[in-house]
């Protein structure tokens, strides 16, 4: 196969592989992908029709839904490009991306987008598909029509049919697929250009990895114009599985309607699932948690002896041979110890946990962030591995993920065949095992570049080996691990350097943090911006309303008391951080961290954009 196109081909291959879209009752209904793929036929011959050339872009400005695939499809098999964003992005975002790709035509999804996107669509005098069929049709016009009435208009004959597959002879895997926009959390975004090879070596690496088959069924929770829930969907179209189109907050109960076998994933949104599994545990008899509790202790000494035994483990100096003798032997004893208990147990209180998640998921793939180690542990214990990835827009996404019988935690997995990772240290050179640097990517997933932008290019891009900026250690099996973004690196007055990440991992594991931000470039001393747990501070006794702006918790003496041990406690020498990492002070947001905003779509915190909007808060931890 040379392009994606040959990819949606495969259509007719496949003709029991259906995507499901729930209805206004949330219902999920069914459509056969065969369907979906001669539906984008039709829109391809439109945008032809309309002057659309190979290497023209056009900007889809949508979520999750049948049409966004329809649309997605449509342009590529137009030979253009496919410029995506959120619809939760803001008018100046889509303003910029449609002037600074030189966008022909733009797709949008409902009248929510048409409110921002209406002036910047007269500015640039662009034509738009709308997608959402109960778009007021007062609102349409020459310049603004309904993917749905083109649908039932258009009937493509076979000389439009054969322009189509002309257009798919003549692409090659160099042609660009997309640009996608990176969020933009200092400057203007960048337009990551990302080819069909590109993308075409990681439907190569990455079902082989997860052993992805045709019976599968898979949960689209991630925003699916982000380079890591889209490869995963053309990754499930390549193999012919079942796609079901989630959210949020029907999560928990569409894992037992659907029973998915497998789904892409961030850490939060496991963080959030685990939460909810212990509420439901909390809520019942004292017995059952006490055995619950003891079924997984003995379950999680099992797989740490099973990763002992099987070297699924993240060592970075090597062990003398006696060392391991008796290390693979303590092992070994563990199991023969607790096999017997576990199978007793495991059926009467863990297997009751995988049945609230449907009882078939094999594996989750995690990416976007580090999944909190007790999570990580959590869930490989219990049965459902953790396929904890790394990657980024600009390797389209995948750098390393761990594989079926190779889940070492504490670790993002091992690279796929044909990328090689280099770390590399603050004098230039390569790091050992064990020691940190920022990691080096080099290979078929690497971007072609940014779109218009070679200064920034140049920064990034050298022989072909892109700087990622992230910072990692590698075992001596070859794992790799992610500890932190150079950038996001705070440097103190007396010139330490402090990486925020582990801090708020280990904070926000605590029940009364939900959110937490580490600051203190140029200062001192390391201070928290903090989002409490409401529901925790109302079980500890104290009156508070989450949803009261009047109420400001910085004056609440006693509550900044109870928060300020609490933080001392856990950033500690005991804890593994040094004297220089000591937060001494606490400060309370005034609203959650959120997606759009202060959080990227995959929950990362968008630092700058927190440090300008809490810039005074932040001043008055430092005031003498």
């Amino acid at each position: 196969m040379k392009t994606l196109l040959d990819v949606f081909e495969q259509a007719a291959n496949h003709p029991q592989q259906y995507f499901y879209t729930k209805d206004r009752h949330k219902y999920f209904r069914p459509e056969k992908f065969l369907s979906l793929y001669n539906k984008a036929q039709k829109i391809a011959v439109e945008l032809i029709a309309r002057g659309i050339q190979p290497g023209d872009r056009i900007a889809l400005f949508a979520d999750n839904r049948w049409e966004w695939l329809v649309a997605d499809m449509a342009i590529q098999l137009a030979g253009g490009v496919v410029v995506p964003r959120g619809s939760d992005s803001t008018a100046a975002e889509m303003d910029f991306i449609l002037g600074h790709s030189e966008a022909r035509l733009v797709f949008f999804e409902h009248l929510r987008v048409f409110k921002k996107l209406s002036g910047v669509l007269k500015k640039y005098s662009l034509p738009a598909i709308v997608l959402d069929a109960s778009f007021p049709k007062d609102n349409l016009s020459e310049e603004i029509i309904s993917l749905h009435s083109l649908l039932a208009g258009v009937q493509p004959g076979a000389a439009e049919l054969k322009q189509l597959q002309d257009i798919r002879r003549r692409l090659t895997g160099d042609d660009l697929f997309t640009i996608i926009y990176t969020s933009g959390t200092t400057g203007n975004p960048k337009g990551v250009m990302l080819s069909h090879a590109n993308m075409l070596y990681q439907l190569q690496v990455v079902p082989q990895a997860l052993d992805l088959k045709s019976s599968d069924r898979i949960l689209s929770i991630l925003p699916v114009w982000h380079i890591f829930e889209r490869f995963m969907l053309y990754c499930v179209i390549d193999a012919g599985a079942c796609y079901y189109y989630s959210s949020p907050k029907d999560l928990m109960e569409d894992f037992i309607r659907v029973k998915p076998t497998l789904m892409a994933s961030a850490p939060r949104l496991w963080e959030q699932i685990y939460q909810k599994l212990h509420e439901r545990i909390e809520k019942t008899e004292n017995l059952n948690r006490e055995l619950f509790e003891v079924s997984f202790q003995i379950k999680h000494a099992l797989h740490r002896a099973t990763n002992e035994i099987s070297g699924n483990t993240f060592v970075t100096k090597p062990r003398s041979f006696w060392q391991d003798v008796f290390e693979k032997g303590k092992a070994l004893l563990k199991l023969a110890a607790l096999k017997l208990p576990d199978m007793y147990l495991d059926p009467i209180f863990l297997m009751r946990v995988r049945a609230m998640l449907g009882g078939e998921l094999r594996g989750t793939i995690s990416g976007g962030g580090a999944l909190p180690p007790h999570i990580d542990e959590f869930f490989n214990a219990i049965g459902i591995p953790v396929y904890e990835g790394y990657g980024m827009t600009e390797t389209s996404p995948l750098i390393s993920m761990r594989q079926r019988g190779r889940v070492i935690e504490g670790s993002v997995g091992f690279c796929p065949p044909g990328t090689e990772v280099r770390i590399v240290k603050e004098d230039g050179s390569l790091a050992l095992p064990g020691e940190q640097g920022e990691i080096h990517v080099r290979g078929p997933g690497v971007m072609k570049g940014y779109y218009k932008n070679p200064e920034a290019t140049a920064k990034v891009l050298k022989d072909g080996w892109l700087n990622t900026g992230d910072l990692g250690v590698m075992a001596l099996n070859g794992a790799l691990s992610i500890r932190g973004r150079s950038k996001d690196t705070i440097v103190l007055l007396g010139g330490e350097n402090v990486e925020p990440v582990p801090m708020e991992t280990i904070l926000t594991q605590h029940k009364l943090i939900e959110q937490a931000v580490v600051v203190g470039q140029d200062q001192k001393h390391l201070g928290v911006l903090i989002w409490p747990n409401y529901e925790m501070l109302e079980d500890a006794g104290f009156a508070v309303n989450e949803f009261d702006r009047k109420e400001n918790l910085n004056n609440n003496k006693e509550i900044m008391k109870l928060y300020l041990n609490t933080v001392h406690e856990l950033i500690s020498e005991k804890n593994g951080f040094k004297p220089f990492e000591r937060i001494t002070a606490v400060r309370f947001l005034p609203d959650k961290l959120r997606v759009g905003d202060t959080l990227t779509n995959l929950m990362k915190i968008k630092r700058n954009v927190v440090h300008k909007k809490y810039a005074d808060l932040i001043a008055s931890m430092y005031r003498h």
